[in-house]
């Protein structure tokens, strides 16, 4: 089902790494399992599971993950528990509520994200990490 590349809509959790795949996981639906895909991830519906996407992961505002992300970069406007680490960067979406530490190159939140845990930002010309604790919620 997943890893057929005839797949009349495209989708395969196989990947390719083709820029043009995109995986969809649509409201409603729910996993239990982890996911692993080489091309870009949105989820829309619930995964109680690890992530790991080597390329754009965006969970939607219906979205819900508890586990554990590692991808290239992530935009959160749902709901995730666990740990992100996103290798270059990381925008968490007005919408968005994330109870984890993120590890990622570059972050971007916007007003009214809801953040709880740590975050730690990696220079990778430099090779030099720096780690804040952020325990808040921000407001509009």
């Amino acid at each position: 089902m997943f890893g057929n590349k005839d797949n009349k809509n495209g989708i395969s959790l196989n990947g390719g790494g083709a820029s043009h795949s995109r995986n969809n996981l649509v409201k409603g639906t729910v996993i239990n399992g982890n996911i692993t895909s080489q091309s870009d991830i949105r989820i829309d519906g619930r995964v109680n599971g690890n992530i790991n996407c080597q390329a754009k992961l965006v969970i939607g505002p219906s979205g819900y993950v508890e586990g554990e992300i590692t991808c290239q970069n992530a935009v959160i406007e749902g709901h995730v528990v666990g740990d992100i680490r996103a290798e270059e960067k990381l925008k968490l979406s007005r919408s968005a509520a994330l109870n984890g530490k993120i590890t990622t190159g570059s972050l971007d939140i916007e007003p009214g994200a809801a953040f709880n845990g740590a975050c730690e930002i990696i220079n990778s010309d430099t090779y030099v990490t720096t780690a804040d604790t952020i325990a808040e919620t921000a407001a509009e």
